[in-house]
């Protein structure tokens, strides 16, 4: 059952979402240390969704559909003003020519991004219902450790095939990238946004 599992969350992990978007994002603003940070505050995140699929919270905040929405807002309002701030210039842009970089911002804005992707509520809502029965003694800390880690692992991994000075699509040093994943973002954003209104009404 750990097989499958892991298999089964390799695969999400691996698909084109949110998540692999905001890693872009700061590996594209502030280079290779900021996506290795923001892929620490996903892997937070993970973690915290295993525990909230684990207790059952996570079940019952789906099983309302305005929480969902809720969720789906609060996120996709999130995303698309992180895609706003990556073409606005801050002061420090201005001033210096390059903008303000503090590591916690990295990390929370991986957290965020992950905490309320609610396609990640529903995978480990559904991961979990299946391993529930495994669940006890030292595997309730072993599932939430192994795919926490393993997210954790995979970003920071795109992070640096993102950054390789070697890399004609070092991302970090073109400035064309950037707009072009403001715009991915926001569509990302924009689509999250009116499918979960449409969803709910």
């Amino acid at each position: 059952m750990f097989i499958w599992s892991s298999i089964a969350h390799f695969i999400a992990l691996t698909s084109p979402g949110p998540d692999t978007a905001i890693i872009i994002r700061q590996v594209t603003l502030h280079g290779r240390k900021s996506g290795f940070i923001a892929a620490l505050g996903i892997g937070f995140g993970i973690s915290v969704h295993c525990f909230l699929a684990i207790s059952g919270i996570s079940l019952f905040i789906l099983s309302n559909d305005l929480y969902k929405l809720l969720i789906s807002i609060f996120g996709s309002s999130y995303i698309i003003y992180l895609s706003i701030m990556m073409v606005k210039p801050t002061e420090a842009h201005i001033s210096s020519g390059a903008e303000d970089y503090k590591p916690l911002n990295s990390f929370t804005t991986g957290f965020i991004t992950n905490i309320f992707n609610i396609k990640a509520f529903i995978f480990f809502v559904s991961l979990f219902t299946i391993l529930i029965e495994n669940i006890d003694g030292i595997y309730f800390y072993i599932y939430p450790l192994y795919f926490s880690i393993t997210s954790c692992l995979w970003f920071m991994f795109v992070s640096y095939m993102l950054s390789l000075k070697n890399n004609s699509f070092n991302i970090h040093e073109n400035k064309i990238i950037k707009y072009i994943m403001s715009l991915l973002l926001c569509i990302i954003g924009l689509s999250i946004f009116f499918r979960s209104i449409y969803e709910y009404f």
